[in-house]
């Protein structure tokens, strides 16, 4: 029986201590279950070596004041899943790296074994957000959401939670018509605050900003 390939991991973050020490750890728990192959200061760096990896973990705030969404989105240009891995007290930074495409967040501050679940996590294709992220995401005030009417949050909240529309239709005793056309009003509405939403994926980060989201729990 051949056994599962080390999942392969970089990091990016300007902190040296930070890289030493998060790498050594992750080494060192897993068994070769996690190999970081990097460590870089800034995702100029990393890009320039065209490092082969699964999952990259990035920080938010990293030195050379770099934009969270425009580093996610350049990550995921070229077919890295993003972590971002960071003390994450900042939502404005945390939405602006889900926003960009971000597979998940994961505090500093947690115990190694979760942030080895949250790469095993990511690197397998999926979404991970702990209930105390989603949180504080969905009571920071301070940043403006898509005005969503009631009726628009709760067909994007099932739409995004896995259910097809004409299933979305009979939880609400809607026709599918009306909820293709809720849809499209949500899409429009996203793309007016500069947000677009052009499929599901797209639609489950907005509705995660928002915090406009089903129940998640982190898999493994």
């Amino acid at each position: 029986m051949t056994a599962p390939s080390a999942i392969r991991t970089a990091i990016i973050d300007d902190h040296e201590a930070i890289r030493l020490g998060v790498g050594a750890a992750l080494q060192q728990h897993t068994g070769g279950q996690v190999r970081v192959v990097s460590s870089h200061e800034t995702v100029d760096a990393f890009l320039a070596d065209h490092v082969e990896a699964d999952v990259v973990m990035l920080d938010l705030s990293l030195g050379d004041d770099t934009d969270p969404k425009d580093n996610v989105e350049r990550l995921a240009e070229v077919g890295y899943r993003i972590l971002v891995y960071s003390i994450a007290d900042n939502m404005y930074l945390v939405r602006r790296a889900l926003a960009g495409g971000a597979d998940g967040v994961c505090r500093k501050a947690e115990p190694i074994a979760q942030t080895i679940e949250a790469l095993e996590a990511v690197a397998h294709g999926q979404m991970v957000l702990s209930q105390e992220i989603l949180g504080a995401i969905e009571s920071d005030t301070s940043y403006v959401a898509a005005s969503l009417g009631p009726r628009e949050r709760q067909v994007l909240s099932l739409y995004v939670a896995g259910l097809e529309i004409p299933e979305v239709a009979q939880q609400l005793y809607i026709t599918d018509n009306s909820v293709k056309e809720y849809l499209k009003r949500i899409r429009v509405k996203y793309t007016q605050v500069n947000r677009p939403a052009n499929n599901k994926l797209d639609l489950l980060r907005r509705a995660i900003e928002d915090g406009i989201i089903p129940p998640v729990e982190r898999r493994t």
